[in-house]
């Protein structure tokens, strides 16, 4: 069985992974996602517009507000 110090340190460290995740999602949609064209490799290619992204961005972040509450109302 798992001490419960364990199981903290489990969540802090499952937290602390989904925030950089979320961190490196941001960082993609802000560096790439913005404008009609990007430079990759060399390479031209089109890129979505960027009230498509600030859009993305805003539901992806009402989701996890929404589970952040969801687990603080629930604990």
């Amino acid at each position: 069985m798992m001490s419960e110090t364990m199981f903290v340190a489990m969540l802090v460290l499952f937290w602390i992974a989904e925030f950089l995740f979320g961190s490196l999602v941001v960082y993609w949609f802000l560096r790439q996602g913005f404008g009609n064209e990007g430079v990759a490799s060399g390479e031209m290619f089109p890129l979505e517009d960027a009230a498509l992204t600030k859009q993305s961005l805003g539901i992806w972040g009402l989701f996890f507000a929404g589970v952040v509450l969801l687990i603080i109302v629930g604990a």
